[in-house]
């Protein structure tokens, strides 16, 4: 077979093309609306599924539609078939586009959001306020997504000494809505006074783990604050209304949960100190101008060289002052970390990071005088598994 006998993918494409597009021309679909975005061209993008199949779809800009589509939406929908060739993906080019009802997860998502909503789920006299300088913040989120990028990146510059506890989390797919109940419940009995559940975009069967009754009763239950930062600002779960705080973005989610910034606390410092000074400076203005107005010209010039003096006493005592808190701090922190260290040594499972084995009995531990019988079942604790064991001794 000589080369030029072998058709270029654009070549095969196009045979394709002629064949779809002269083959399926106003043609009528129906199913739901998935991942429904509109573009800020006008240009509407979408897909139709079922149950077993889905396929792409688009509606040019200036096409009237009598109604707004969104995710879930069952439609009936009329056009052509089109070929797009830079990326070999076939496509129902729209003209017409009729509602025809509610999707069955739109029907799913009502009557969990009904239920919830019933049984006081979404009260806002129940919703728990964030703290307003939080040290330890919880995030529930995929450890490999851009939303948890963006979430660390905020909340480093805005609270650089906040401490973040990562639970790296299954956001959608088998088990992710088990997943994500139990990363809440763990964060919860973590020191994070505050939770952030999110995720990137998606559509919405990538959403749905957080439109999930388990997901629902793990938020409500939750002793601490959640905020709720899942896909983009128009998406909406039932994990946003049970929420104590919903977020538009993991970005924004980070903002909401640094309140005070490391900036607020800094100009407030700087206000604080601006005024004290201009206040100190009025009264010494004030007391100035009584005793130069009160006594002789020599004794105006003692006070004001004492003045002077104590002014430059001022300076260096404030001086002093912020040297000694700074090297008293510098002191506590060394000392802390110092006892940290020690206790995490005392920590009586702390030979077991060393490679050593815990022995339990009965679910206590098998110290050096306790006794041990034959066929006594006893547990092997290491760090990376627990083994069972039985005592056999020789006679």
């Amino acid at each position: 077979m000589l080369i030029n006998d072998i058709p270029s993918v654009s070549e095969l494409t196009n045979q394709i093309r002629s064949q779809l597009e002269n083959n399926f021309i106003n043609i009528e679909v129906q199913g739901e609306i998935s991942n429904y975005k509109l573009h800020s061209s006008g240009h509407s993008y979408f897909s139709l599924k079922d149950d077993k199949a889905q396929l792409k779809c688009v509606l040019w800009r200036g096409r009237a539609l009598s109604f707004k589509p969104s995710d879930g939406m069952r439609v009936a929908a009329r056009g052509n078939i089109t070929v797009y060739p830079p990326q070999g993906n076939y496509q129902l080019d729209c003209f017409e586009l009729n509602q025809i009802g509610k999707g069955n997860l739109y029907l799913a998502f009502e009557q969990l959001k009904s239920k919830l909503l019933l049984a006081g789920y979404f009260d806002e006299r129940k919703k728990l306020k964030l703290p307003k300088i939080p040290l330890h913040i919880g995030i529930s989120t995929s450890q490999t997504g851009a939303a948890i990028q963006d979430m660390i990146i905020t909340l480093k510059r805005r609270l650089p000494f906040t401490k973040i506890y990562l639970r790296p989390t299954l956001v959608q797919g088998e088990g992710s809505a088990e997943d994500i109940a139990k990363a809440i419940n763990e964060l919860e009995n973590s020191p994070a006074e505050l939770i952030i559940i999110g995720r990137g975009g998606g559509s919405i069967e990538d959403l749905w783990s957080y439109n999930t009754e388990i997901v629902a009763d793990a938020i409500y239950n939750c002793k601490k604050p959640i905020i709720s930062a899942i896909g983009h600002e128009t998406d909406f779960t039932i994990a946003d209304f049970v929420a104590d705080l919903r977020s538009p973005t993991p970005t924004a989610a980070a903002e909401m949960a640094s309140p005070i910034s490391i900036y607020d606390l800094n100009d407030f410092f700087n206000n604080a100190n601006n005024l004290l000074k201009k206040s100190l400076l009025t009264k010494i203005s004030t007391y100035k101008s009584g005793i130069i107005d009160t006594f002789p010209k020599y004794a105006k010039r003692r006070i004001i060289e004492k003045i002077r003096i104590n002014s430059q006493f001022i300076d260096n005592s404030e001086l002093n002052i912020l040297n000694y808190t700074k090297n008293k701090t510098n002191k506590y922190k060394d000392n802390l970390n110092r006892i940290e260290s020690h206790l995490k040594s005392l920590h009586p499972l702390s030979p077991i990071e060393k490679g050593f084995a815990l022995l339990k009995f009965d679910d206590k531990i098998i110290n050096k005088g306790s006794s041990l019988h034959n066929f006594d079942k006893i547990e092997i604790v290491r760090k990376i598994e627990i083994v069972k064991a039985k005592i056999l001794k020789e006679i």
